[in-house]
């Protein structure tokens, strides 16, 4: 069930003694039944007040009682994290149990589905929070089940005007016993269709984190592609899955990082889908700035290595493909001439590549205007030069580099091994 509203509506100031017309409390929670603007069958959700300040108010029904109170443990255990909604309370009368959450200004299928409404707010910021908040559940062991962009929520913007994605709806959760990474199927199919990982609906016996690996990729191709989903229309969706049947089409053709990541992700075999942590770390996530700091330490870390030593040469393997046959006859001819004047670089190299650009950055404001004016301004333009003429760069310079993962470097761009949990 949704915490969230496009608008917060009116809310009541005054001694909450006196209750306004039509409001019920119970215990600290102050609530107008009239007005529940979410239902489904296990819960309603309106608007209403918790020690002075609006919240979202949950409505249990008695037959999902345990449910509510298994989201409850798992919401207090959890929602220490930014990401993730946000626990105030948890009332009960005669009839219902009430639980409190934080209130919201939107999900994230709002987000997609008009973001005129939005200004100012990035698909791309709302994947990585979401991303972090799911990276925060799993740490605790605990597993959503049901991620979906309707339980993906958008705050309200805070006193710096700032708004931030969480995750919410933790019905369908699961805690993964002490020394365990998977669990048992008895308790049925949970999930969404057109959401649900394969292994859900399949012979498997037990389940992993993966599940929302799967989940999770299908909402990073649902932002990115304005509400189109990697299996299709909704009526063919979950029988899709199933059959293994996905196109990434809708993306750009040369986005190369989206499109490996996210390939990734909707695996059908879970044992081979990313953990949350290199989705976190993943490049997808990385702004300009970080990617040319990249290629820079990676320049530095294999400027003195011998042509035979294996790093090098797992760099310079498919190097044609990487840079185009020859990179130096894909750059702008005011590039090329500055370039002659300084030293000689082989063109099928991607070494040499780097080191261009790693020259080029050092010496920026030595540069003509003329350069200047092709590069663009560093970070962004400097970085989109290049990676515009080599769109398999990137990716190619940050799987072979992998191998340094641990090195003082790189630590910084790579999940570290001991973090890892296999899906198993």
């Amino acid at each position: 069930m949704q915490t969230s509203r496009l608008s917060q509506g009116s809310n009541h100031h005054g001694d909450e003694d006196n209750l306004p017309e039509g409001h019920i409390r119970v215990g600290k929670i102050m609530f107008d039944p009239r007005m529940y603007w979410a239902k489904d069958v296990k819960a309603h959700s309106c608007t209403g007040r918790f020690d002075g300040r609006p919240v979202a108010v949950k409505r249990i029904l008695p037959e999902c009682f345990s449910v509510a109170d298994r989201e409850v443990d798992l919401l207090r255990e959890s929602d220490e994290h930014p990401n993730v909604i946000r626990y105030f309370c948890k009332e009960s009368d005669q009839q219902f149990r009430y639980i409190a959450l934080e209130l919201c200004a939107a999900t994230l299928k709002d987000f997609v589905k008009d973001q005129s409404k939005f200004a100012g707010l990035k698909g791309m910021e709302l994947l990585e929070q979401a991303t972090l908040g799911l990276d925060h559940l799993h740490s605790l062991k605990i597993v959503h089940r049901d991620i979906k962009p309707h339980n993906v929520l958008i705050s309200f913007p805070n006193q710096h005007g700032q708004v931030k994605a969480m995750i919410s709806d933790f019905g369908l959760c699961k805690k993964l016993a002490a020394g365990r990474v998977s669990f048992s199927r008895r308790s049925g199919v949970a999930g969404t269709e057109g959401w649900i990982a394969p292994e859900m609906l399949t012979d498997e016996e037990r389940t992993t984190t993966a599940v929302d690996i799967f989940s999770l990729g299908c909402v990073f191709y649902y932002v990115l592609c304005q509400g189109s989903h990697p299996f299709g229309d909704t009526l063919q969706r979950q029988s899709n899955i199933l059959l293994e049947k996905s196109s990434l089409n809708l993306l750009p053709e040369d986005d190369l990082v989206s499109r490996e990541l996210i390939e990734e992700m909707i695996q059908y075999n879970p044992t081979v889908r990313p953990h949350i942590k290199e989705v976190v770390k993943h490049p997808f996530f990385w702004n300009l700035e970080k990617q040319l700091g990249f290629f820079q330490d990676v320049s530095d870390r294999i400027e003195k290595e011998d042509l035979d030593c294996p790093l090098l040469q797992s760099l310079e393997t498919n190097a044609v493909q990487v840079v185009k046959g020859d990179w130096r006859q894909n750059i702008t001819i005011e590039l090329q001439t500055d370039l002659r004047k300084f030293r000689s670089y082989k063109g099928r190299s991607v070494r040499d590549l780097l080191r261009a650009m790693r020259n080029k950055k050092h010496h920026y404001r030595e540069l003509s205007p003329e350069v200047k004016q092709t590069l663009g301004p560093i970070p962004d333009g400097f970085l989109q030069y290049f990676t515009s003429r080599f769109p398999r760069l990137l990716l190619h310079v940050y799987n072979v580099m992998e191998e340094c993962a641990s090195e003082r470097v790189f630590k910084k761009y790579y999940v570290q091994e001991e973090d890892i949990v296999p899906h198993r």
